[in-house]
């Protein structure tokens, strides 16, 4: 998988995830502060998730010393 594949993978995470929780957060309390804050939380939920499902799938072999 090339980088630009895996940063468009990124980022599509990362949008997905602050629209969910934009919605959700809407959804709930009505208050647009409160939709921009998780908004901004949401974007860093899925990707962080997902960086650490690679790390742990990565073999203790090819990881650096």
């Amino acid at each position: 998988m090339s980088f630009v594949v895996v940063l468009m993978l990124f980022n599509l995470l990362a949008t997905v995830s602050a629209i969910v929780c934009a919605t959700r957060s809407y959804r709930r309390y009505g208050s647009t502060g409160r939709v921009v804050l998780a908004g901004l939380g949401g974007l860093m939920i899925l990707p962080l998730l997902f960086v650490l499902a690679t790390v742990v799938a990565t073999p203790r072999a090819t990881r650096l010393p």
